[in-house]
């Protein structure tokens, strides 16, 4: 091994039948990367596309097993294959190929994205095969919504970030155990309380869990979710804006980013489960004429945590700032709003334009909504306020 080395590239063409030198010294031309330590190759073999990994078997006779020890599987049956008759068949063999001859016992990724279909077995298979390699982090994305998933996955100790694009079913037992779970990201799961009591709560414990994403979830046969995770700093959530959200409390959550349709109802009931919530994020495209004053009961975050409030899709609505106004009114430890705007005039010339007039009273509702804000936030810039 050189001392210094001074440049060296990895050169091959797979449509080319010619193997050419993959590396060299520019001083002498000596191959230089096939003779760094199996660790580092496997590194570097790691840090590519697994399809380009594999690829390498062709330099030479040498590298023709080097690919076996990586530790990232990324794979995508729509990159590969090409050609459609043969694709799903090369995809299956080009999977099993990679866990049949990989020699690493452990994976720290595997990110799986399937756009065709298989069948549920064989989509199994490739699951419990990482399990069994006590993969790190795992992502799978699919589209077929007749896959019940694994259930050595809950108790999988070494599983730290998991991503599910993918409506597949849970089929969820009274009590469920992540021990390892730091980061769970959820896409249309479906959870099946098959195993649970009618009279009992369905109860998932993420003793590590800090960040969790719910997107359109359903819960079937189930009346009551209660999620242990007591250094939970992050939520996220999307739902329909026909489903009453399903949430237990979540007494160490401190920031919350919502993305919904859902009433302003349901929104407070949602921050209820949420006592000391110190900053929400509003991504909300309708807001429904909610009357705030039929609030009997406001959540404890409100009255005594909130501290910031971004509101990311502000239409300037009057359901918009009456949310707006019952939240900064309410929230005595507010500190900082971001995303409020005033209509400029020419949105306002457009929108007479269109035949979108407010109504006198309306206007002036608005209108003493800004003067009051004044009272007591300060504009610094771009629609961002801050407590006098």
């Amino acid at each position: 091994m050189h001392d210094r080395i001074s440049h060296f590239s990895l050169l091959f063409d797979c449509n080319q039948s010619k193997k050419r030198r993959i590396t060299y010294d520019e001083n002498n031309g000596e191959d230089i990367i096939s003779y760094l330590p199996e660790c580092i190759t496997s590194r570097i073999l790691s840090l590519m596309p697994t399809k380009d990994a594999l690829r390498t078997c062709v330099l030479s006779k040498d590298w023709e097993h080097k690919w076996t020890g990586i530790y990232n599987i990324d794979i995508n049956d729509d990159i590969r294959f090409v050609l459609k008759k043969t694709r799903k068949m090369s995809f299956i063999n080009f999977v099993d190929r990679i866990f049949f001859l990989s020699r690493n016992s452990t994976l720290k990724r595997f990110r799986l994205w399937c756009h065709l279909q298989y069948k549920a077995h064989r989509m199994i298979s490739w699951i419990s095969a990482a399990l069994m390699r006590n993969v790190a982090d795992l992502e799978l994305v699919y589209q077929d919504d007749d896959v019940v998933l694994p259930s050595r996955l809950f108790n999988c100790t070494s599983l730290t970030t998991m991503k599910l694009q993918w409506p597949c079913f849970f089929r969820v037992s009274a009590q469920n155990l992540f021990p390892s779970l730091k980061s769970l990201y959820l896409d249309r799961t479906k959870f099946l309380g098959e195993c649970v009591p009618s009279t009992s709560k369905l109860v998932f414990d993420f003793p590590v869990l800090e960040t969790l994403e719910l997107q359109n979830c359903k819960w079937l046969k189930v009346n009551l979710v209660e999620i242990n995770a007591p250094v939970l700093s992050v939520f996220k959530a999307v739902v329909q804006s026909n489903q009453r959200p399903l949430l237990p409390k979540f007494n160490m959550l401190k920031r919350l980013e919502v993305f919904t349709k859902c009433n302003s109802g349901a929104l407070l009931e949602l921050l209820h489960a949420m006592p000391f919530l110190e900053s929400i994020v509003l991504e909300m495209w309708y807001w429904d004429d909610y009357d705030y004053d039929e609030v009997e009961s406001l959540p404890s975050c409100i009255v005594s945590h909130l501290k910031e409030v971004q509101f990311r899709s502000f239409s300037k609505t009057l359901p918009d700032y009456r949310m707006a106004q019952f939240l900064w009114t309410n929230a005595l430890r507010l500190k900082k709003i971001v995303g409020l705007r005033r209509e400029s005039s020419e949105e306002r010339q457009r929108k007479k334009m269109f035949g979108h007039v407010r109504e006198e009273s309306e206007e002036k509702e608005i209108e003493n909504f800004w003067a009051k804000l004044k009272t007591v936030f300060k504009h610094k810039k771009h629609g961002i306020f801050v407590k006098r």
